[in-house]
């Protein structure tokens, strides 16, 4: 059984955020994860399109996640231009600007029918939960093939959508097959050169150095994921491990590390045209200070 794989690009890394914004996904593995569980061990995995709108000033982050996608084999990736559009604030009165996709959903449709008429597949699966795909559901059904719908939790997926397909997939249950381990910070720092001996007058504590660095770390691996990072989100939203809870003792690194000149917040506006505090790292300086208002040693 041929199978090709379908991705509503925005709905499926929203849907990843919502269910785990630390998760990191190995997508030559989910594509092979995905065709086993509709066909078994003698599934051939036909392909995957992804599906996806960017405006002209997209985030370098967010092209070089395309990219990398297109350089996997059998991944492609169908780019449509996200349009600009005015809005009018109901508190305020203010008129604003956004951006909203255009025609990704239709591209996805025609090729899913185009492809499903050719015999370019025996199965496909769709990754979104968004019944205005059930009219193409339906048409595939008509040609004699199945179309699976696969999302990360039941709550995302439309009733209609769901009946009219051969059959589900929990991408939640394939996450020890297709998540991409990290390295832990310790193991980092063990296999990092020795550090020479600082003088007795730096007051920072190694234990606080090493809440920054995984601050940084964690930081860091937001931005490699997401086009901005709010100060709000990160302090509140952001899932991980190696940080303190959500809250104060979180905001409490997140001005440490801009006391210490590790990061920098600036303003930015988001896809839905609000204005947003967000938080990025810099580059390590020789002659920055610390949080403490020492001046740090070259490491």
């Amino acid at each position: 059984m041929k199978i090709c794989i379908f991705f509503d690009g925005q709905n499926f890394y929203r849907s990843l955020l919502r269910y785990d914004e630390s998760l990191r996904v190995d997508y030559d593995r989910l594509a092979v994860w995905i065709a086993q569980k509709v066909g078994g061990d003698s599934a051939v995995f036909g392909g995957a399109y992804y599906y996806v709108g960017l405006s002209a000033g997209a985030p370098q982050q967010v092209e070089a996640f395309l990219k990398g996608l297109e350089l996997r084999p059998g991944y492609f990736v169908k780019r449509e231009p996200r349009v600009r559009r005015t809005g009018r604030c109901s508190s305020c009165g203010n008129d604003y600007e956004y951006t909203t996709e255009k025609r990704v959903d239709t591209r996805l449709v025609a090729d899913l029918i185009h492809y499903a008429a050719n015999g370019a597949y025996d199965a496909a699966v769709l990754i979104s939960g968004d019944d205005d795909f059930v009219p193409a559901v339906e048409a595939v059904n008509a040609l004699g093939k199945q179309v699976w719908v696969a999302t990360w939790s039941a709550e995302e997926l439309s009733t209609d959508l769901r009946v009219r397909c051969f059959g589900q997939i929990r991408l939640s249950d394939g996450i020890a097959a297709f998540r991409v381990e990290r390295a832990r910070v310790l193991d980092r720092e063990r296999l990092a050169p020795v550090r020479p001996a600082r003088p007795a007058f730096r007051t920072l504590t190694r234990p606080a150095e090493d809440a920054l660095d995984r601050a940084l770390s964690e930081l860091q691996r937001a931005e490699a994921r997401l086009p901005h990072v709010s100060r709000g989100y990160f302090v509140m939203r952001w899932k991980s491990h190696a940080l303190p809870p959500a809250g104060q003792e979180r905001e409490s690194l997140v001005q440490q590390l801009l006391a210490a000149g590790l990061i920098e917040q600036f303003e930015v506006t988001d896809v839905e045209g609000r204005q947003v505090v967000a938080i990025r790292s810099r580059e390590r300086d020789v002659n920055m200070q610390e949080p403490d208002g020492n001046v740090a040693l070259p490491r």
